[in-house]
């Protein structure tokens, strides 16, 4: 009788420690799961672009970390913008990589001056093709600007000037990369020069818009490889777009 009961004490212990093992592996693969499912995106459908555009583009600077450009081409990306110098006090350290990369995938490529009002036209410009060289894209330059940096005359006069002596040196045009607030505060004096607005809506089809940038953070690709980035579109048919330089 007593080693009956032994017996039976010892089933129950290895069935309760059997039960708990299979309860801790479930809990573990349930936690998992839900680190992955917040950690990542999981995007069902493709990217699409909006009703109206058949080209665009995306926005990259040295905190979107590593992007695979040959996902983003084959999920309905046609170009990228690279961010590559800020004034004369910062130069993107993944500019060359990121745009041999961007080229390797048969995307166009542009490049980005952050404005900077505080630093001369001339000495600006000089920042941007000693770190940009040759390899400033195969669309018009385009120069950030926020609203704090054009609060005088002068600094949308020096802006100007910043253009004009890149657009000379490059033989390339150029875009005011924007809200339409600065945009307007822009117009009457730089008037020849087009526009990458900063816009949700994507309504406003003007010439003078040649790019929109209509989300933050839309979300390219699907799945696993699915990524968020600030999206743009061109503002043109492909055909332009092709011409486009």
């Amino acid at each position: 009788m007593t080693n009956n009961a032994e017996k039976t004490k010892q089933i129950k212990t290895k069935k309760t420690l059997t039960a708990m093992t299979w309860f801790l592996m479930i809990g573990g693969l349930t936690a998992t799961l839900a680190v992955w499912l917040f950690a990542k995106p999981v995007v069902l459908t493709a990217n699409t672009i909006p009703t109206g555009f058949s080209v665009q583009g995306v926005a990259v600077n040295q905190t979107s970390g590593y992007v695979d450009y040959s996902n983003l081409a084959s999920n309905g990306v046609d170009y990228v913008y690279l961010r590559a110098t800020t004034g004369t006090s910062f130069v993107d350290d993944s500019y060359e990589s990121s745009y041999d990369r961007a080229r390797s995938a048969q995307l166009k490529v542009g490049s980005i001056q952050v404005y900077d009002a505080n630093v001369d036209a001339s000495t600006q410009a000089q920042y941007f093709i000693d770190n940009v060289g040759n390899r400033v894209g195969q669309l018009p330059i385009a120069f950030y600007v926020t609203d704090n940096q054009i609060d005088t005359q002068a600094s949308i006069d020096r802006l100007a000037t910043l253009i004009q002596i890149l657009k000379t040196h490059y033989n390339r045009s150029t875009v005011i990369y924007t809200t339409p607030s600065v945009k307007n505060k822009l117009k009457s004096t730089i008037s020849d020069t087009k526009y990458w607005l900063i816009d949700t809506s994507t309504t406003n089809k003007s010439n003078a818009n040649q790019f929109i940038q209509y989300s933050e953070d839309h979300t390219i690709g699907s799945g696993l490889k699915a990524i968020k980035m600030p999206t743009s579109v061109f503002n043109g048919t492909e055909k332009e777009f092709e011409d486009i330089k």
